[in-house]
């Protein structure tokens, strides 16, 4: 995770674990969903991080690199 998502996650905790103390209702209704909504904003920041960008170029010759990748491995592994 990048730096300010940890941050971002301490703080979520944090804000959590306000909700635990013995402060009046609507402060403790606060502080969760207040956490709530900052693990959600984590979640998408990395779920947004793990899509498929298909409005890249791909590489030429990709594919053949990979299959030279694994013909040498093989040789040098000894398989056939």
């Amino acid at each position: 995770m990048r730096p300010w998502q940890n941050i971002l996650a301490l703080l979520a905790t944090m804000v959590a674990a306000g909700s635990l103390l013995p402060l009046a209702p609507v402060v403790r209704v606060a502080c969760a969903a207040i956490a709530g909504v900052v693990v959600l904003l984590l979640l998408l920041a990395r779920v947004r991080a793990h899509r498929v960008r298909r409005d890249r170029e791909r590489v030429d010759g990709v594919y053949e690199r990979i299959e030279r990748i694994r013909a040498d491995r093989a040789r040098r592994r000894g398989s056939p």
